[in-house]
């Protein structure tokens, strides 16, 4: 999805399209590199302390709004870079590891019915 941000950036605005599109792109990737992680931190401390894997997945939540609030600060304010492709391709790679997330999860799920 962030290559195809990209490459419709490139066509509607040039070469000027690109770098934003893959800097909101790579913004997305990394949320959700850190979302991954902090979902295995606090499942793994769930088992051991159940209100520990929730004040974990809290956090994890504020860190990435921070981070991506940061991010586009970064992008837009001390880089320059074009705000529409950024965000586009952004949303739209957020957007569908959203959905994919959500269709894996009904996967796992039904796997783990029909193994009961």
């Amino acid at each position: 999805m962030v290559l195809l941000g990209v490459a419709v950036s490139y066509y509607y605005l040039g070469e000027a399209g690109m770098l934003p599109a893959a800097f909101g792109g790579a913004i997305a990737i990394a949320n959700t590199i850190l979302l991954s992680r902090r979902l295995d931190v606090a499942g793994a401390m769930a088992k051991d302390n159940p209100e520990g894997g929730v004040l974990a997945l809290y956090l994890g939540v504020v860190q990435r709004f921070v981070f991506v609030l940061v991010m586009f600060g970064v992008g837009m304010g001390a880089l320059k870079l074009l705000p529409p492709p950024l965000l586009g391709t952004f949303a739209v790679a957020q957007l569908a590891f959203m959905l994919f997330g959500t269709k894996r999860t009904k996967q796992m799920a039904r796997e783990d019915a029909t193994n009961d």
